[in-house]
């Protein structure tokens, strides 16, 4: 398996050129049980982008095959931006991303395992913003998809940071060895972490492992099989593998990144103490292309790691944390994480489509707090927070409770309207095999670890905590399965 170093001086558009012409016969991706050479993607790329209409948009939907990542690189081949959609997206939502970013083609990779790429001439063709890689809608503060428009200078950055961060170069390069094996990409390429999932394998020079859908017995297999060095997962992945009792073990894993949402302390000690591999928590968002701050090894390994943080501010971002006035706060008061660094995006797209400025800060939606040692906690969102009675409840905070109780193995918190008290907070729970469903008991034994204005009003039975695509808790859908239960 052959490795390369990237040089420091070029972007990230030109990666898998860059990379094919050093070294054409390495392998640059595997899936399944076929492998691609960065000559085979890289060829496949340039057939794309000579149907492209330069220094436009085009709109890919991204699913986690070889033909996706050809999509992506043959539109930067051919100076275009990539809006990204994922094959889940429905028709009506691609074409309103389509008419809102103004893209001129629609490219729709073939999947499986083959490199063709459709596609489709919208007739649009009004120029790229300069500069923009990537727009990738997420529901930012409001609920409602919104497109970030990134640079390539923002996902160099991210890179960058990255890389710094795990002690290495700027541009990833690292001494190469035989024993380094591929970067295993779990998690969908159509959102911030999987994309930049098979971006950071790159920019070490290493082969990208991607993963079309996740199963413990497939993670096994392919823990035995290669040199992994850090699995991504969501915290339900990870909670599926602490779950599992076959006699098994991740033999050639070192550490396991967790983000998207947060990782219960229940699961991330079932996790550690079945198979002895240390979960390294980060934060990170679209709109900064990935990591805000994340746990170091180095850190973990010397005991450095208050219970609940998600790490240190990673190289070149800068947190305040404001109060609803705006007002910065102390060390260890709660407010909402607002960060800059060089990997923010150029801001959400406007009304015509443009990236709107947001400023040199943004605002991140999430609720925080800092340590005096410059550790970063996360402890709700903005807009997910609770108020009862005028009291302010973060539904986290609550899970993180719920899941302390042995009886539980999963929990989902959200607010529902109360004429009285205006919200009131509800949970449904997921019950560890074997265990008996008591909402009574459940409020009992919360009551010494929450204060009487955070117990949940009412708890519900679920066989399944629902998600969003990315892993992070669907709170509406919380809400109305405790109110279906109650009515």
């Amino acid at each position: 398996m052959s490795a390369a170093s990237v040089s420091g001086t070029t972007g990230v558009e030109d990666v898998l050129a860059r990379l094919a012409a050093m070294t054409p016969d390495g392998t640059a991706l595997i899936v399944g049980d076929r492998s691609y050479t960065f000559g085979d993607l890289a060829a496949a790329a340039e057939a794309v982008a000579q149907r492209l209409t330069p220094n436009t948009r085009v709109l890919a939907r991204l699913g986690n095959d070889a033909a996706s990542l050809v999509a992506v690189h043959g539109a930067w081949r051919a100076s275009c931006s990539v809006v990204t959609a994922s094959p889940m997206v429905p028709a009506m939502e691609v074409d309103r991303r389509v008419a809102e970013t103004e893209a001129a083609s629609l490219l729709n990779p073939s999947g499986g395992h083959g490199l063709g790429v459709d596609v489709v001439d919208t007739g649009a063709r009004k120029p790229a913003p300069s500069g923009e890689a990537v727009v990738m809608f997420t529901s930012g503060t409001t609920g409602v998809p919104k497109g970030a428009s990134l640079t390539f200078s923002a996902l160099r950055g991210s890179l960058a940071g990255l890389a710094t961060g795990n002690g290495l170069p700027e541009d990833g390069r690292a001494p190469t060895h035989p024993a380094r094996g591929p970067r295993i990409v779990l998690l969908p390429i159509a959102h911030m972490g999987g994309f930049l999932g098979v971006l950071t394998a790159w920019w070490l020079g290493k082969p990208a492992l991607l993963i079309e859908k996740f199963t413990t017995e497939r993670v096994f297999t392919l823990a035995e099989k290669y040199r992994l060095g850090v699995l991504g997962m969501t915290p339900a992945m990870i909670w599926e593998l602490a779950q599992d009792r076959t006699p098994r073990t991740l033999p050639n894993v070192d550490s396991v990144a967790v983000g998207t949402a947060a990782l219960p302390e229940a699961t991330r000690l079932a996790f550690e103490n079945r198979y002895h591999i240390p979960i390294l928590r980060n934060y990170g968002q679209t709109e900064f292309a990935g990591a805000i701050a994340f746990e170091r090894p180095s850190d973990v390994a010397e005991g450095r790691r208050p219970p609940g943080t998600v790490g240190r501010l990673a190289p070149g971002v800068e947190v305040e944390i404001l109060d609803p006035s705006g007002t910065a706060l102390e060390v260890g008061q709660v407010g909402e994480i607002t960060a800059r660094a060089a990997s923010a995006m150029s801001g959400y797209l406007d009304s015509e489509g443009s990236p709107a400025d947001p400023g040199t800060w943004l605002r991140t939606g999430d609720l925080g707090r800092l340590d005096e040692d410059g550790f970063l906690y996360v402890v709700g969102r903005v807009r997910d927070m609770v108020v009862c009675g005028g009291f302010n409840i973060y539904p986290a905070q609550v899970e993180a409770a719920l899941n302390e109780l042995p009886q539980v193995a999963d929990s989902a918190v959200a607010g529902i309207p109360d004429d009285r008290l205006g919200e009131i907070p509800v949970a449904a729970v997921l019950l560890v095999p074997g265990a008996e469903f008591d909402a009574d008991q459940i409020r009992r034994d919360l009551r010494s670890r929450l204060a009487p204005y955070e117990l949940p009003r009412r708890v519900c039975l679920v066989d399944a905590i629902p998600r969003h695509e990315t892993g992070k808790v669907d709170r509406d859908a919380v809400a109305r399965m405790v109110r279906g239960q109650a009515s």
